[in-house]
């Protein structure tokens, strides 16, 4: 059995009967416009007969109602009025019925979800960029291992070992010395009677340098 509808008592022409008496004025079979615009045509004739039990529920039936009307040249001000009122008294708890959502609505939250990646993969970039900044400007470590500070000794030479980054360039008072493939350096120093100051620096190409230093005393 078929549904009830109710109609609008009205004097007035329905939606319904302006789809049909425009069509009709054209001289426009309801099969060729469905061509055109590709929907079927008992979809077309359930809007002029405003049988809307016949249309796809939710969203289809106001989409296809709009193109109808665009086709035939008919203002959609008022059309969609009373379709809305007429929804209403059929589906009065059917928003979708309502309504047709704007395509971007549902595109809202995967564009969210885009636009939450990009920043985060500019955060993260920054924040690399900064790290390796840092890591390139910010003088090595460098850890003398011997001698100690303040040391005393009656030897005339003495040994000067240590550890710093690999790719770091070491000097002891101004001579380079070999590091190996671990960062480890060790170089014999002759010393002078008296207190000796030894200068150990390292330096990356574009750091700052890491200066050590220390003092011999040779009695």
């Amino acid at each position: 059995m078929t549904a009830f509808i109710p109609k609008k008592i009205s004097h007035t022409e329905t939606w319904g009967e302006k789809l049909r008496q425009s069509r009709l004025f054209k001289n426009l079979k309801i099969e060729d416009i469905a061509k055109k615009i590709n929907i079927k045509s008992e979809y077309l004739r359930a809007l002029e007969d405003e049988r809307l039990d016949n249309l796809p529920s939710g969203l289809y039936g106001k989409k296809f109602l709009k193109e109808y009307a665009n086709y035939l040249g008919i203002s959609l001000k008022e059309i969609l009025k009373d379709w809305d009122d007429e929804i209403l008294m059929v589906s009065p708890d059917d928003p979708f019925s309502r309504k047709i959502l704007a395509r971007h609505k549902f595109l809202i939250f995967p564009k969210i979800i885009r636009n939450l990646l990009i920043i985060g993969a500019i955060i993260i970039c920054f924040l690399y960029l900064i790290f390796y900044f840092k890591n390139i400007v910010l003088p090595p470590d460098l850890t003398i291992t011997q001698p100690a500070n303040n040391l005393a000794v009656t030897s005339t030479s003495i040994e000067i070992s240590g550890q710093t980054e690999v790719e770091a360039e070491v000097k002891i008072n101004g001579e380079i010395v070999l590091n190996n493939h671990d960062g480890y350096f060790s170089q014999t120093v002759n010393l002078k009677k008296g207190l000796n100051n030894i200068v150990i620096k390292a330096k990356k190409k574009y750091s700052r340098e890491q200066v050590v230093t220390r003092q011999i005393l040779v009695n």
